[in-house]
């Protein structure tokens, strides 16, 4: 009761559970020194039960290592058996204290085996529980870089959606979904950087282009405008998506005034591209306010891209511009309330497109004193007073400072080992025992309260299984030893010995043959925790059975010096041993042999605490009903009756407080591993959407160079492809189908048949002869794909990625016309295809967008821009390779390529 006081007290430190444990001991130690000494009657006997309860209470009970309690339970025994010699040194007591010897040995195997599986399930779950939660942060980790990065590339609400849409059940449906929302009352800005193309000879282009686009994006964000789309040296943007702003146009016009000053002060710092190259870069800006349609196009590839008349007209502002100047509509210019100081731009005179629809322009006149009292709110605050020419190029701001993966703000990186330890400490810190038990298990039964985790638990397989039952092969042989030492022999009791010992070696041949080669026809038996429980309930109550069975058989042996004038009339008397006679020893044992039988049912904590109190309620009543009858009413017996009852409920109590302990430890670890399993795997799921998200934004490759390395968040990542087949396809007279009425939901509809066929396009590269195939970008109505990336899908000798492409542009013309056929259109598609060298990298190291570079890229587009509709061009160096695999191919002739000359081009045929 003092012990269970004690150690009920909340947050005990570990030295003072060790503290408290000893003082217990030495307690222990006391009482049996002084019951073995001191009790009268003298008796080897005496105190053995006392022991057996102290020593197994040890292992059980108290709060100590493993090798702390062997040696106090070495110490309790040696102390017993040291007692006894001393007390009855003069009596021939060899049997008694071998027996006492084999008890209290048992007793302390049976402690170990109690202890050290305990100890290990705990340890075993913690280091399983410490796994799962390794990995479910690993995979944390990861999710977060997946989640950065593809939230750099798609607004939120739409990965949001899409992800959603990927873990849910797929909807039947007519149409692809398509992810488009529309916004009303918002800027659009395209910004061109002017002699770009003549200062790139000599340069890497996506060196170039990545020089500018880190600054472009710090820019955005502090002008509250979103990124759209990186084309070529163009950077196109919106403010007022996806939530509204009132002040979008001023977001507009400062972001497109500092684009200015950033790209000025870009070419400051690099003269040699001015003295050596004799070229003037400049940034020219148009911008103007209106209705978009955003959203991604297709299933392959995703690249978020607005879409309307009014980006259109945003588009021809910025060509219709002046270099170094914010060229601005009269609708953006009605936003602005006065805010600056404007003059007529005449964009009608520099663009035809301007001036067929009358569009009035003007331009924002530069003024600095304006900038830097009615900049929009909170643009610079994350910079302070840097200036403006270290701040446009990216120095004393945050995202300098990226030491990752730089998608998103810059994070600082524990040590893994560390968030575990950490993440595990404050778990353990905050996990309430009885807020446990009380929230998942039942009071009592501690069965658990959702059916579905106790079905779980019913499955879980007990490692320690074949631990318990050599334990209880061992006690089983224990008992027989005292027996045969102590009880007088009888047919009876040898026979049943001999039937019980074969049941308890089958049943233990069972369990072990697990680890055989009969494994596979038993291992259904072991791995099902009610079978395994009924063959341990098997176990106790033969071994019961054997233990009582010498008091049955031998009933009419001399009980405590009964004279034999005082036994019944037909009782024919049996010699008993003179030892036990002559020191009323007889019935200790039994007890002694009993104790043995509770203990064998503490090792099996695969029972249930239930199964355990009805099996411990149904060994006391048992014995103490035979008790009774053996003892009867005599007074001078009436003392060992009473010794019995105590003895046995003392047993009974210590032993079911064990076994709930035990149980819910067991369970509440099994609760703990599952939540973190179960944490684990939804993390899991979330990668697996994440990741498919991703390779539907940029390649595989590249999505897990970006994922798995550390480097600098502004670094370049490219590669050079030696031989790439580049394919552009383009509907040209989608944009006279495109119109913004309300019956089509101002152009939506228009926008999903699109979608049609741009899915139908990435469907068929599903099919396996078109995996050296990926898709870089879809742009309006134009696709683009090349094949030949990786080393994987080059194949320099067959030129199996040509042929791929070449088959895709035919079944893709096929496509288009079944689309024709079905939706009652005419779409024409114009296909041109060249092979050879390009660039291929990520444009903007925050906002990563897949791109190739290259002369044949630039040639294969211009076989698409100069083709013909419904026809397939090709350059000669396609007509080489495609005439050699047997294709029908058809000479156009010579034809006249911007920036290439005279090309003499092939249409291919099909």
């Amino acid at each position: 009761a003092v012990l269970v006081a004690v150690l009920s007290r909340p947050a005990l430190n570990e030295l003072y559970l060790l503290g408290v444990s000893y003082v217990v001991l030495a307690t222990f130690l006391a009482v049996e020194v002084t019951l073995a000494t001191y009790t009268r009657p003298r008796s080897p006997s005496t105190g053995v039960g006392a022991a057996m309860f102290f020593i197994y209470l040890t292992y059980s009970l108290l709060p100590i290592r493993l090798q702390e309690a062997v040696g106090a339970g070495i110490v309790l025994s040696v102390a017993q058996i040291a007692c006894v010699l001393y007390v009855n040194y003069e009596d021939a007591v060899w049997r008694q204290v071998v027996a006492n010897i084999v008890l209290l040995a048992s007793t302390n195997i049976a402690g170990v085996f109690t202890h050290y599986p305990s100890e290990l399930a705990q340890r075993q779950a913690f280091l399983e529980t410490r796994q799962c939660v390794e990995a479910r942060l690993t995979t944390q980790r990861e999710n977060q870089q997946q989640e950065r990065l593809l939230l750099s590339v798609l607004p939120r609400h739409v990965a949001m959606e899409m992800k959603a849409d990927i873990a849910g059940k797929p909807k039947d449906t007519m149409f692809h979904k398509i992810y488009i929302q529309r916004h009303e009352n918002v800027s659009i800005l395209f910004a061109d950087i002017c002699g770009f193309t003549s200062s790139f000879v000599g340069h890497s282009r996506s060196e170039e282009i990545n020089r500018h686009n880190p600054a472009f994006d710090r820019l955005a964000a502090e002008h509250h405008c979103l990124r759209i789309k990186l084309l070529g040296d163009c950077y196109y943007c919106v403010s007022g998506l996806p939530e509204p702003r009132p002040d979008h146009a001023q977001c507009c016009v400062e972001m497109g005034l500092d684009m200015i000053d950033a790209i000025a002060q870009v070419y400051l710092l690099h003269l040699q591209v001015r003295n050596v190259m004799g070229v003037n870069v400049n940034m020219r800006v148009g911008i103007h306010t209106g209705r978009v349609h955003c959203g991604v196009l297709g299933l392959r590839k995703w690249q978020f891209d607005v879409w309307s008349n009014d980006v259109t007209l945003a588009n021809y502002m910025e060509s219709g511009g002046i270099p170094g100047r914010v060229h601005i509509t009269k609708e953006t210019l009605r936003y602005l309330d006065g805010d600056y100081e404007v003059e007529p731009g005449h964009g009608g005179e520099r663009n035809s497109y301007l001036r067929d629809h009358n569009i009035e322009t003007f331009l924002i006149v530069p003024a600095n004193t304006y900038r830097t009292t009615k900049r929009p709110a909170n643009s610079f605050s994350m910079n302070g007073s840097i200036s403006k020419e270290l701040r446009v190029m990216g120095h004393g701001s945050q995202h300098g400072k990226h030491t990752k993966v730089g998608f998103g703000e810059g994070l600082e990186e524990k040590d893994p080992e560390d968030e575990v330890n950490e993440y595990l400490m404050r778990a353990i810190d905050a996990r309430s025992i009885d807020r446990l038990r009380a929230e998942h298990c039942k009071t009592f039964l501690l069965t658990f309260r959702r059916p579905d985790i106790e079905d779980k638990y019913s499955k879980e397989r007990d490692r320690m299984l074949s631990t318990y039952f050599c334990c209880s092969f061992f006690i089983f042989l224990s008992i027989l030893v005292v027996q045969l030492l102590i009880i007088p022999h009888s047919h009876l009791m040898l026979s049943s010995f001999i039937a019980g010992g074969c049941i308890v070696t089958l049943i233990n041949l069972v369990v072990l043959a697990e680890s055989s080669k009969v494994r596979q026809i038993l291992r259904g038996i072991c791995r099902n925790r009610a079978v395994a429980q009924m063959l341990a309930a098997t176990v106790l109550l033969v071994t019961y059975a054997i233990t009582l069975s010498p008091m049955v058989s031998t009933h009419h042996c001399t009980v405590r010096g009964q004279p034999e004038s005082q036994l019944p009339e037909n009782t024919t008397t049996t010699q008993c041993p003179p030892q036990v006679s002559h020191n009323h020893d007889y019935l200790d044992y039994f007890t002694f042999c009993v104790l043995l039988v509770m203990i064998m049912c503490a090792v099996y904590q695969i029972l249930i605490s239930l199964a355990k109190l009805v099996i411990l309620s149904c060994i006391c009543t048992g014995y103490l009903a035979l008790i009774m009858f053996y003892v009867g009413n005599r007074s001078e017996m009436l003392w060992y009756r009473y010794l019995t009852v105590v003895i046995l409920l003392s047993f009974v109590v210590a032993l079911i407080i064990h076994s709930q302990h035990t149980e819910a430890t067991y369970r509440l670890d099994f609760l703990w591993k599952l939540q973190a399993t179960e944490e684990k795997e939804d993390m899991e799921h979330l990668q697996a959407y994440n990741h498919k998200l991703l390779a539907n934004i940029l390649p595989v490759h590249v999505a897990e160079h970006f994922l798995s390395s550390e480097k600098n968040a502004d670094e370049l990542y490219h590669e050079q492809c030696e031989c790439v087949c580049i394919m552009f396809a383009s509907i040209p007279n989608f944009s006279e189908f495109y119109v913004e009425l309300e019956a089509n939901n101002e152009g939506v509809e228009c926008l999903r048949l699109l979608n049609e066929i741009i899915a139908d396009f990435d469907e068929l590269l599903a099919e396996r002869r078109f995996r050296y195939i990926e898709k870089i970008k879809s742009t309006g109505a134009t696709y683009m794909a090349a094949s030949g990336l990786t080393k994987s899908t080059c194949d320099m000798r067959g030129y199996h990625h040509v042929t791929a492409m070449a088959d895709y542009a035919l079944r893709i013309r096929e496509q288009l016309s079944y689309v024709n056929e079905h939706s009652f259109n005419n779409f024409r598609i114009r296909i041109g295809i060249n092979i050879g060298p390009v660039v291929a990298g990520v444009i903007g190291a925050r906002k990563p967008q897949y791109d190739i570079w290259g002369n044949a890229v630039n040639v294969a587009s211009r076989m698409d821009s100069t083709g013909v509709l419904d026809q397939i061009q090709v350059t000669q160096e396609m007509y080489q390779i495609l005439h050699a695999k047997g294709y029908p191919l058809t000479c156009r002739g010579t034809i006249k390529v911007k920036g290439k000359g005279e090309m003499v081009t092939y249409f291919l045929n099909g």
